[in-house]
C-alpha cells in the first residue's frame, strides 16, 4: 500500500493529523479542507465560547449548518397546526422562507444526534466568531456534506414529527443554497456535551 502525503492545496504545506478526520486544518494558511474524494477547501466558522463557560472540558463540535430555501407545497394534520415548522421558518407563520439546519458532523449516537440537530436548528445558535482554536481539541468530522444534506431532510420531519398524532403528510422542497462547517463550543461533562455558549 503506498502513503500519499496529504498537502494544502492553497498553500502546498503538509497536513498533519493524529485522528481519523474528514477534515483536515492547514497550520500554515488556517484554510479548512475536506476529504470528499479529493482534497477540497470548505468554508468554516469557530464560535467563541462565553465568558461564563468553564474552562475545564472545553471542546469543539462540528456541524454542517445547511443554509435553504423551506417551501411546504402541502400539509395535512389533525389533531391540531404545523406548530413547528410555521413557526421555524423565517419571518414566522408562513409556508416558505429561508432556513438553517444544524446538522451534527462527529460520528454520535442516534439520540444525541438527535437531540443536538433539533435543539440547534430549533433555537439558531448565536455567537461571536474567532480566528483559530485557541489551543482547545475538536472532535472529528465523519460526515460528508452530501450526506448532510440528506440528513437536513430527516431533521426537518423530526422536528415537526415530535408531537405525537398531528403530523399526517408534509410535502415539501428544500433547496440548498450553502453548506459550511462551524465549529460550536462545548464543555464536556459526567453528564455529556453541554453547549459553552
Amino acid at each position: 500500500m503506498k502513503v500519499i502525503q496529504v498537502r494544502c492545496p492553497n498553500c502546498n504545506s503538509p497536513i498533519m493529523s493524529k485522528q481519523r478526520d474528514l477534515l483536515f486544518l492547514c497550520q500554515q494558511c488556517g484554510t479548512l479542507h475536506v476529504r470528499d474524494g479529493g482534497v477540497n477547501l470548505v468554508d468554516y466558522e469557530i464560535a467563541d465560547f462565553a465568558k461564563s463557560a468553564p474552562i475545564q472540558g472545553r471542546t469543539y463540535v462540528p456541524f454542517w449548518r445547511i443554509y435553504a430555501n423551506f417551501t411546504i407545497l402541502s400539509k395535512n394534520s389533525s389533531g391540531g397546526s404545523m406548530y413547528k415548522l410555521a413557526n421555524w421558518i423565517k419571518g414566522g407563520g408562513g409556508d416558505s422562507g429561508d432556513v438553517f439546519i444544524f446538522v451534527p458532523a462527529p460520528d454520535f449516537d442516534p439520540p444525541t444526534f438527535k437531540r443536538l440537530a433539533t435543539d440547534f436548528t430549533a433555537n439558531w445558535p448565536k455567537y461571536s466568531t474567532r480566528l483559530d482554536f485557541g489551543g482547545v481539541p475538536r472532535l472529528p468530522a465523519n460526515l460528508p456534506k452530501e450526506e448532510a444534506v440528506k440528513l437536513a431532510h430527516f431533521v426537518i420531519i423530526t422536528m415537526e414529527a415530535e408531537k405525537p398524532g398531528v403530523l399526517q403528510t408534509l410535502d415539501y422542497t428544500l433547496d440548498v443554497k450553502d453548506a459550511r462547517i462551524i465549529f460550536l463550543p462545548f464543555n464536556s461533562t459526567p453528564d455529556g456535551l453541554r453547549p459553552g455558549l
